[in-house]
């Protein structure tokens, strides 16, 4: 079973290559450009992406959305996550933080196209925001927020863990399970 994924971002191929392969199916690249709305859920993000995908002609695709919410500030930054660090960084958003609730989650949709039919599949992974940048924790592009992000019942951020370890926190890979359960029943169908 092959399942091309509507993504430009390599690390979240790989994850789902890791994630997906043992259930027997075959992730691809499928690097078409999708228009980000911004406004909206994640869910409805993910819906509008497969809506565009659809558009495009193509009957089989994975699509993604994903961003973090802080508790202090109601259904934000989430869908504009990446937009809002690319323009404040860390300091704006710690700064944003300070005197507030460090509580914080990520959230993820996974849309999945096959064969006319679409289902998208959503999950959150609790925790809470450092209070500053530690030093020792390299950038992941793409992935900003795993140097100061400590996962509920850890004490170190998804930084200092390695890719085995944050699987057993990431939203990410319980949407792609449910995504490989989802498809192992249409082809039994």
């Amino acid at each position: 079973m092959i399942l091309p994924f509507a993504t430009m971002n390599e690390d979240k191929l790989k994850e789902a290559k890791r994630v997906l392969s043992p259930h027997g199916i075959q992730v691809t690249s499928l690097p078409v450009p999708l228009v980000e709305p911004d406004t909206g859920s994640i869910e409805s993000v993910a819906w509008e992406k497969l809506k565009q995908v659809r558009e495009r002609g193509y009957e089989r695709a994975m699509v993604d959305d994903a961003g973090i919410f802080f508790a202090a500030y109601p259904f934000f930054p989430g869908i504009l996550t990446k937009r809002i660090f690319n323009r404040i960084g860390y300091k704006g958003m710690l700064k944003l933080l300070e005197g507030e609730s460090r509580q914080a989650w990520f959230e993820g949709a996974m849309g999945v196209l096959w064969d006319g039919e679409t289902v998208v599949f959503s999950a959150k992974t609790p925790g809470e925001i450092l209070e500053h940048v530690p030093h020792h924790t390299p950038e992941e592009p793409g992935f900003p927020f795993n140097r100061i992000f400590v996962p509920e019942g850890e004490h170190r951020t998804f930084g200092e863990m390695s890719m085995e370890e944050r699987e057993a926190y990431s939203y990410r890979g319980q949407v792609l399970k449910k995504v490989a359960h989802w498809l192992i029943q249409q082809g039994s169908d």
